[in-house]
């Protein structure tokens, strides 16, 4: 299963109606349409950003702003919250993109508050490596193996890391894979929670980009035009030749322009 995350920048009008206006500056490539099969960039696709900090930081002050958009339910129907400080997208004016970690450093905030809050009210859970253990003992201790229905399960099923490993904002790291000892870094780190937030927050790692007037930019710098078949579009991608990063893009757009992260399966 593939996927990608699109920055869809959309004209101040679309403001009361988000879903639709994405409707329809996504539609020209839907693979699942009758468009050109090279201009097919998605097959189904969720506003996602907020709840694990992939999105975009909140100016100070406007964090339970309305304009704002987060993200929508989790496939199984779960709802996603956004982390404080963090949503999925909103008028430009009101992103922040004075610092290109502000939002990892918030979800991260909000992933170290959440297991301080967890491990306040849930028995302490054992940690991975005790499982590990006991199933290098005895590789029979567990049914179904080690990474299948045995080790991992039994691991999973505390109450405390089942708690965890169920609320977005553990960042969807609940499958621990080879080697053996990795955990999610929150659990069991020794350091404080600015040590925590310090090490493990990453500056944005840009995104496609769907333009106002219907390019969609790659992070490659290739371009998409939505009303053209990419092998005889005679049209030239709009602004610089160089493709500079979609935040810095982003960053300089209107302030009245809506942006709004999308991830798109493919």
């Amino acid at each position: 299963m593939a996927g990608l995350t699109v920055t869809v920048c959309l004209s101040p009008g679309a403001a009361d109606d988000i879903d639709g206006a994405l409707t329809a500056a996504l539609a020209p490539f839907d693979q699942d349409s009758d468009n050109p099969v090279d201009r097919g960039m998605w097959d189904s696709r969720r506003i996602h950003g907020g709840s694990n900090g992939q999105g975009f930081a909140v100016v100070r002050g406007y964090e339970d702003d309305p304009r704002l958009v987060h993200d929508e339910p989790r496939y199984d129907g779960i709802p996603a919250p956004s982390a404080p400080g963090v949503c999925a997208g909103g008028p430009r004016a009101l992103l922040d993109f004075s610092r290109p970690q502000a939002a990892s450093e918030r979800m991260k905030a909000a992933s170290w508050d959440l297991w301080q809050h967890l491990s306040a009210v849930h028995p302490p859970a054992l940690p991975l490596t005790v499982f590990v253990d006991r199933w290098e003992k005895d590789p029979h201790a567990f049914p179904g193996g080690p990474w299948a229905d045995g080790m991992v399960a039994a691991y999973q099923a505390q109450p405390l890391i089942k708690a965890y490993i169920d609320h977005p904002w553990s960042l969807g790291l609940d499958h621990p894979d080879p080697p053996f000892h990795t955990e999610h870094p929150v659990i069991g780190f020794r350091g404080s929670r600015a040590d925590y937030i310090r090490e493990f927050s990453w500056a944005s790692r840009g995104t496609d980009v769907l333009t106002v007037d219907g390019w969609w930019r790659e992070s490659d710098g290739s371009a998409l035009h939505a009303y053209c078949d990419p092998k005889s579009c005679p049209h030239e991608p709009p602004g610089p030749t160089v493709w500079p990063g979609s935040e810095a893009y982003l960053s300089l757009l209107p302030h009245d322009t809506i942006l709004v992260r999308v991830h798109c399966h493919c």
